[in-house]
């Protein structure tokens, strides 16, 4: 349902081949070295509502909470049922990415230019404050937002305020690689969905460079006999913090699945 164009460099794809983030550098890889290759193999699949509409995707204080788009929501997840545990309705707002500091919940809207900030147990609406531009992806990394509009740009945000402070721009083999999506900030770099795409690249948050991209063509095949619309795409990534343990997801999807990261033959 987005309204820009799906400008997406599947060649390059092809051929280059969450609340605790972890604050230790990673190494880019030396100039003229195309990113590794890995794959995303199923673990386990869990119940998920063919309703929702994933834009988001977080632990947050040991649960899991979804955004959705559309008629927004905000949602508290379990793997035993696809009934959420928790849902807040927003009504005509189109809710996109969602990010947890460990204290409070932030999540986007796609083009009214609002942030939700969220608190308590349940969680309730504590402010809500307006920016400039699109807002598609969101994580939390090293004490600030980070936020993606479906370029190839990032930007840092200071989560009280949501002022800019800082961005990069995400390459791969020195190209602008633009349409990222949802975020995840975990084991030192950004996961980013590559929109209608079964692509998620990890990202250098410091200098922008893609050093994986994760072919997660696995979990579209899982799911896609049962799929009734073509934006019902892999969109979600979240990593649970202590455990290490990956999940992702789709638009509308009827299942979330945990996943392990091998490198590709």
């Amino acid at each position: 349902m987005r309204k820009s164009s799906w400008v997406l460099s599947l060649y390059a794809l092809g051929a280059s081949a969450s609340c605790a983030p972890a604050h230790r550098p990673v190494a880019e890889p030396p100039e003229g070295v195309a990113p590794v290759r890995k794959v995303a193999r199923i673990v386990a699949a869990y119940p998920h509502a063919t309703d929702a509409f994933t834009q988001g995707l977080v632990f947050h204080q040991g649960q899991l909470f979804e955004s959705t788009g559309h008629r927004g929501t905000l949602r508290q997840l379990s793997f035993e049922s696809a009934r959420p545990v928790w849902m807040e309705s927003l009504g005509d707002i189109f809710t996109e990415g969602l990010a947890s500091d460990g204290e409070r919940l932030y999540q986007l809207t796609w083009t009214e230019g609002l942030l939700f900030t969220w608190s308590g147990t349940p969680p309730r609406r504590e402010r809500t404050t307006r920016y400039a531009g699109e807002g598609w992806g969101l994580c939390y990394w090293d004490g600030k937002l980070v936020r993606s509009d479906g370029s190839a740009t990032l930007t840092f945000h200071e989560p009280g305020s949501f002022q800019a402070v800082g961005s990069v721009e995400v390459t791969l083999n020195g190209q602008p690689q633009e349409q990222l999506n949802e975020l995840e900030c975990a084991n030192g770099v950004i996961y980013a969905n590559v929109w209608h795409s079964s692509s998620v690249l990890e990202i250098d948050p410091a200098t922008g460079n893609v050093l994986a991209v994760i072919d997660a063509s696995d979990l579209v095949r899982a799911v896609a006999a049962e799929l009734r619309s073509e934006e019902a795409v892999l969109n979600g990534i979240a990593v649970e913090p202590g455990t290490g343990r990956m999940f992702m997801t789709g638009k509308l999807w009827p299942r979330l699945f945990e996943v392990r990261l091998e490198l590709a033959d």
